[in-house]
């Protein structure tokens, strides 16, 4: 009893210290997901470090296993290890299982988390998306150079393609906060000014998903203020919309030339595939082939390129192959089938109940998360997407997190 005393007494120090400093990892994590993937990936494996050091299992896996929403993704990530039984390629199925990880930490983040660290974590995502977003202005003024940024493209290479959904949602949050937060007078001013700067550089910034998923959760915005009157929802959405996207297109350059640009990538495709919209066509026309030839369970995990370079030659060989047919839904169909899509679906469907079933203030921003993932999955394998992934699964740990786990007593 000498020696195992103070012994354990120095493990429950370490387990009260990690319980109490992986919160605000959590939040350093939200605040540089806009900024830096490598201080992402660093911040990621310490949490799951601490995780494992603050101890509590029990209490950590019931509440783990009695939250549906984590369940369902658990289910969607354990039908990746199911899919190796089936598929050609091992070896890009183990790569494709390993990629679900930023995922996987959906359970870390929901058993660490509590419930009163939910707006600093919203605050913290705010503030590393403002960080990116004044890079971006500075850029567009032509005050601020690097990596190829111009104020033509005041992102860097290919980063509108993460940049411009993260920013939608933050302009969301930032308009939610405005509306229905609980803080003072002062933060609530805050909030719209910061809404309205983030509409302005969705326009001035090329993310043609994200300016989609922008549109969308603008409608979702108009419906959840005006919900108890539809029809006056209706009539502001309907006009609030077209005047929105008329003004982006007259005021911003970069904003026109992406819209015409899609519409004649899409006019041209018959003719011409080979461009940016042209391409994702493409991709899904040959995809449906795969899905056609294997309805219900998919060609396995990682089996998707081999498989659309089969059907490649035989449908378009002049054309490039890909391994990512840049549309979730169809990836997920292709390797799993409709039994993948099923479970896919089911996670945005408990989202969007337990949304619904919810009576607190976040009963909003439950909503505004599938619709944006439901959106942007349209053109893009997102759950795969780095920053993206990260993003669904730290906001859905914090969003639909309940009162039960361990949190309760370690405050």
């Amino acid at each position: 009893m000498k020696t195992g005393g103070p012994s354990m007494a120095i493990m429950h120090r370490m387990q009260v210290a990690a319980g109490r400093v992986n919160p605000w990892l959590i939040a350093l994590l939200a605040l540089s997901l806009p900024l830096s993937t490598s201080a992402v990936t660093a911040l990621a494996l310490l949490i799951l470090l601490l995780w494992v050091v603050s101890g509590a299992y029990g209490s950590k896996f019931k509440e783990i296993f009695r939250n549906e929403v984590c369940v369902a993704v658990l289910v969607y990530l354990a039908l990746h290890g199911l899919g190796l039984l089936w598929t050609k390629e091992m070896d890009d199925g183990v790569d494709m299982l390993a990629k679900q990880w930023k995922l996987l930490m959906l359970p870390v983040f929901l058993s660490t988390l509590q419930l009163e660290h939910r707006r600093r974590t919203f605050y913290f995502f705010l503030a590393g998306l403002t960080l990116m977003m004044v890079t971006t202005y500075l850029a567009w003024l032509d005050l601020f150079h690097y990596g190829g940024v111009t104020p033509a493209h005041p992102t860097r290479r290919l980063f509108h393609v993460v940049y411009n959904p993260m920013l939608a949602f933050g302009c969301y949050l930032a308009a939610h906060e405005f509306l229905w937060g609980a803080g003072s007078k002062r933060l609530r001013a805050g909030m719209l000014v910061l809404a309205l700067a983030m509409s302005v550089n969705m326009f001035i910034t090329e993310g043609r998903t994200g300016q989609l998923a922008f549109f969308a959760l603008f409608v979702l915005l108009v419906f959840q203020y005006f919900k108890k009157n539809i029809r006056k929802g209706l009539l502001v959405a309907g006009i609030a919309v077209p005047l929105l996207f008329a003004g982006g297109y007259t005021l911003s350059p970069t904003f026109q030339q992406r819209v015409d640009a899609a519409r004649d990538e899409i006019a041209v495709f018959d003719t011409n595939p080979n461009t940016s919209i042209g391409l994702r066509l493409l991709f899904w026309q040959n995809s449906w082939q795969i899905i056609r030839l294997h309805p219900l369970v998919g060609v396995g995990t990682g089996d998707f390129q081999r498989a659309y370079t089969w059907m490649n030659l035989r449908y378009s060989p002049r054309m490039v192959a890909t391994d990512n047919p840049h549309n979730h839904y169809i990836l997920v169909l292709c390797q799993f089938g409709l039994m993948g899509l099923a479970s896919l679906l089911a996670i945005f469907f408990l989202q969007v109940r337990a949304a619904l079933r919810s009576g607190d203030d976040l009963w909003r921003l439950r909503l505004a998360l599938p619709v944006l993932f439901l959106t942007i999955m349209l053109t893009e394998s997102y759950l795969m997407v780095f920053e993206t992934a990260f993003l669904f699964s730290l906001f859905s740990a914090v969003l639909f997190k309940t009162g039960e786990g361990p949190e309760s007593g370690e405050g």
